[in-house]
């Protein structure tokens, strides 16, 4: 049995993972990365303990990718779980999984600009989307860093064939995450802790 997924997700940003030394993992050893290869290196860690894991997926069965969603909700994102699905995205095209982008609009668009083929607009998208399998991930913010918890569901009888959580520090992802200020406004108020790093870390750019 397969089902008809309508879908839309944010538009596909490049990535490419980059290390500073073969010979050192630097997330274990400290060192820092720059932004975009610290978190396709952790990309790269979740997909492959989903590799490890997964106990139906054949490489060969279309497999859609969603936008990494925050737990408290499921249904807004960051700046970490866009550049998160474009890692996911990039190590299982590495391990040889069949993938569908469904970014990818029905007519290309030649504008002043530049010419486009990605898009956001769900009106540009094509009608239906045919797959059997997801990888969905949440994402739990706390003071200390981030944790990420991502699975593979058939979408069919909502079966989780493959489960991977990682943690991630502000350490280990710099040009994402910061520590809270003193001062951090909730629910419309304001609260003052004795010290920076009181509450959730904070996302860079994040204006919420």
């Amino acid at each position: 049995m397969r089902i008809v997924l309508f879908l839309s997700s944010a538009l596909m940003l490049s990535a490419c993972a980059q290390s500073e030394s073969p010979d050192i993992d630097p997330l274990v050893s400290g060192n820092r990365l720059p932004q975009r290869s610290a978190i396709n290196h952790m990309s790269q860690q979740i997909v492959n303990e989903l590799v490890r894991q997964n106990d139906e997926l054949r490489s060969n069965q279309p497999l859609l990718v969603a936008t990494p969603v925050l737990l408290d909700d499921l249904k807004s994102t960051n700046a970490v779980g866009l550049q998160l699905q474009q890692g996911f995205i990039s190590a299982l095209h590495d391990n040889q999984f069949s993938l569908v982008d469904i970014n990818v609009g029905d007519n290309i668009r030649v504008t002043p600009e530049g010419d486009f083929l990605l898009t956001r607009d769900w009106r540009q998208l094509p009608a239906d989307i045919a797959v059997e399998h997801v990888l969905v991930s949440t994402m739990s913010l706390n003071n200390l860093g981030i944790v990420v918890n991502s699975r593979i569901v058939n979408v069919t009888n909502n079966r989780v064939v493959s489960a991977s959580q990682g943690s991630f520090s502000i350490k280990e992802l710099p040009g994402y995450l910061k520590h809270s200020e003193k001062v951090v406004s909730q629910e419309g108020l304001l609260y003052r802790d004795s010290s920076v790093g009181m509450q959730e870390v904070q996302v860079k750019g994040d204006t919420k």
